[in-house]
């Protein structure tokens, strides 16, 4: 059971990508450029991301809005 949940907190770079709902050059180019610092973990030549680390970089992009114009 414990597999099971490991391998759904893990992601490929498509299917991170439309998890947090950008196109997935921006994850190819952020690994070069580390503009975004979007964690990420290499295993030989796959890339994986943890739904946890995009969890909060989503969180860290929110924007807090007040009403005012």
């Amino acid at each position: 059971m414990q597999n099971f949940k490991n391998a759904r907190r893990w992601k490929d770079t498509r299917a991170a990508a439309e998890y947090i709902g950008c196109s997935k050059s921006l994850l190819d180019s952020d690994r070069v450029t580390g503009l975004h610092k979007i964690p990420f973990c290499r295993l030989g030549k796959k890339i994986l991301y943890d739904t946890e680390d995009l969890d909060r970089y989503l969180e860290s992009r929110k924007v807090q809005w007040d009403g005012a114009a």
